[in-house]
């Protein structure tokens, strides 16, 4: 999912604190743009990928023990949603590559 929010930043091109608009794709950085001048600082597809991957990763790896911590908080809420989230999750994996490539 892209977001964007608005940031008060030091802009090279102004030299001086103007408003800036940030992109991200999911939790990634994807842009920086200036709301003054225009100028924009993108993030290389490769990079958001390489990000991407790392956090997708880092997920992965963390899934049983947030599965763990959701069956004990509450068990009923779990187990009525999993067959939900297990046909829902390959579209939503889908939806955050797609924002990862798509250009804005």
């Amino acid at each position: 999912m892209t977001s964007k929010m608005e940031a008060e930043l030091f802009c090279l091109h102004c030299n001086k604190d103007t408003p800036h608009v940030v992109t991200y794709a999911g939790k990634i950085l994807k842009s920086i743009k200036c709301e003054e001048c225009g100028n924009e600082i993108e993030i290389k597809r490769e990079k958001l990928l390489e990000n991407y991957a790392a956090e997708f990763i880092e997920r992965i790896l963390t899934k049983p023990y947030r599965m763990t911590r959701e069956v004990e908080k509450d068990i009923t809420k779990f187990i009525l949603s999993l067959p939900i989230r297990i046909i829902t999750k390959p579209y939503r994996i889908v939806k955050e590559v797609e924002d990862i490539l798509k250009k804005d």
